[in-house]
């Protein structure tokens, strides 16, 4: 049996081994976003009401990424599909979305603030801003997105 001395030195030395993890990282600083460093602007696949700002990674490319949409009460988003699962959160206001090729607000669900929804990829799905919303969208790209109807595209239509 080692004396007390003996077990107390073998103590203290996987203490110091469990320890030097803690004071040194190899992990990268997080990363932060604020509110106020976003970049807000319209982009040509979304109707010009609907404003984005990637706040991680970037869709066009693989990996992780999130956007922030804003768009004012009334705002429609016609049916279309993105080649990614998305997972979506009300920041702010109420929207209303379903899946389904024929766009029908009345048939959508109320996604109240706070509430949060996940569409699989390549499901056909359009929205409706009830209130002036913020939605946030996560997925992992590349992304992209492609109308039902054609005339709904607004690179091309509407």
């Amino acid at each position: 049996m080692p004396s007390r001395p003996l077990a107390a030195l073998a103590a203290g030395a996987a203490l110091s081994l469990t320890a030097a993890p803690i004071a040194h990282s190899d992990y990268k600083p997080m990363t932060d976003v604020f509110p106020v460093q976003l970049k807000w602007a319209n982009v040509p696949s979304v109707p010009k009401a609907i404003e984005l700002a990637t706040v991680y990674g970037d869709p066009t490319q693989p990996g992780p990424y999130v956007f922030r949409a804003r768009m004012p009460a009334g705002t429609k988003l016609w049916p279309h599909r993105h080649p990614d699962e998305r997972w979506v959160t009300v920041l702010q206001g109420t929207y209303r979305s379903a899946v389904g090729e024929d766009f029908d607000a009345g048939a959508a669900t109320e996604y109240p603030e706070g509430s949060f929804y996940v569409t699989d990829g390549n499901a056909p799905h359009y929205s409706y801003a009830v209130t002036d919303v913020i939605v946030q969208e996560q997925g992992v790209g590349p992304t992209g997105i492609s109308y039902v109807h054609t005339a709904d595209d607004p690179r091309t239509g509407r």
